[in-house]
């Protein structure tokens, strides 16, 4: 973490653990980003600096710190939008540290990015159905009528109904917008 920054992890098991399952392991992650700093003279910002932890099946995972202190950079950097300066990130005891974009794909459909603001990260213009909907069709995931009714599921999984997909995200409290 960059400047001293504290950088708090916590686990939670939500179902009984027989034998764990690490569903992700990150091992001495980095990330470092060159700036610049005039006439011509650059200089590295460590934003994530030797970071590990895992996460198992059936845990709930949080990442608490102060602003700055990398938390967005570990997420955008363990879900390869940002490429990693040194470390692992397991995924089911596969390395995708290293991997090029197209190898990536299969990953990706088993990630998710929640951002911190639900108001700025949702698109206006499209009802939340068609939010949802996104990443089906992206990844090819369903067509025609199990389309649909994998998104009234998804929507139900979460706390709302299958009339919740024709609104828009303004309709929404907060926390219905994480969700």
């Amino acid at each position: 973490m960059s400047q001293g920054a504290d950088l708090t992890m916590k686990n939670q098991t939500t179902t009984p653990a027989q034998e764990p399952h690490v569903l992700l392991e990150v091992k001495n992650l980095k990330k470092y980003f060159h700036v610049s700093k005039g006439f011509g003279k650059s200089g590295k910002l460590k934003a994530v600096d030797d970071v590990s932890f895992q996460i198992f099946k059936g845990e709930t995972f949080g990442l608490v710190g102060e602003s700055g202190c990398g938390k967005t950079t570990i997420g955008r950097t363990i879900a390869r939008l940002y490429k990693p300066t040194d470390g692992q990130i397991l995924i089911d005891g596969h390395d995708i540290a290293k991997l090029h974009q197209r190898e990536l794909h299969p990953y990706r459909r088993k990630m998710q990015v929640i951002f911190q603001d639900p108001y700025a990260s949702l698109n206006p213009r499209m009802t939340v159905g068609d939010i949802v909907a996104e990443p089906l069709d992206i990844h090819k995931i369903v067509f025609g009528n199990e389309r649909q009714k994998k998104i009234y599921d998804l929507l139900t999984s979460v706390g709302l109904t299958k009339e919740h997909a024709n609104r828009f995200p303004h309709e929404f409290s907060g926390g219905q917008r994480q969700r």
